[in-house]
């Protein structure tokens, strides 16, 4: 009797479906990529926190599982084929960090968004 109903639950839940080759570019850095399927949410201020150059919030139907805890693996590996680092040491739970030269991106995944945000030269990370 359960087991319809569990089956329902799955059924009805928005999924995340990566795109295949459905990435475009950020509006903060021209070389990082977001899904095509985001839209702009709010663009965050630098004056909210000293480490933080610029920011912007995009609505992505799905991402993040549950709570922002399931990692999305194709936009990771988009993110690396595009030639970004990842900086695995400064990983912060759901909050990543890619640097490409002398650029670091924080990405934070929610559920159902992303947040980007361009560090400062001297953040503490």
């Amino acid at each position: 009797m359960l087991l319809p109903l569990f089956l329902l639950a799955i059924g009805c839940t928005p999924k995340y479906e990566e795109p295949v080759d459905g990435y475009t570019t950020s509006s903060i850095h021209g070389d990082f990529p977001i899904p095509e399927s985001s839209a702009l949410l709010e663009t965050i201020s630098s004056s909210e926190n000293p480490n933080i150059d610029n920011g912007v919030k995009y609505e992505v139907k799905g991402i993040g599982g549950e709570q922002g805890l399931s990692t999305p693996e194709r936009y990771i590996q988009e993110i690396q084929d595009s030639g970004w680092t990842e900086l695995k040491d400064n990983r912060l739970g759901h909050v990543y960090f890619f640097k490409k030269e002398d650029t670091v991106i924080s990405l934070e995944i929610r559920q159902d968004s992303i947040t980007l945000y361009e560090m400062t030269k001297d953040a503490i990370i």
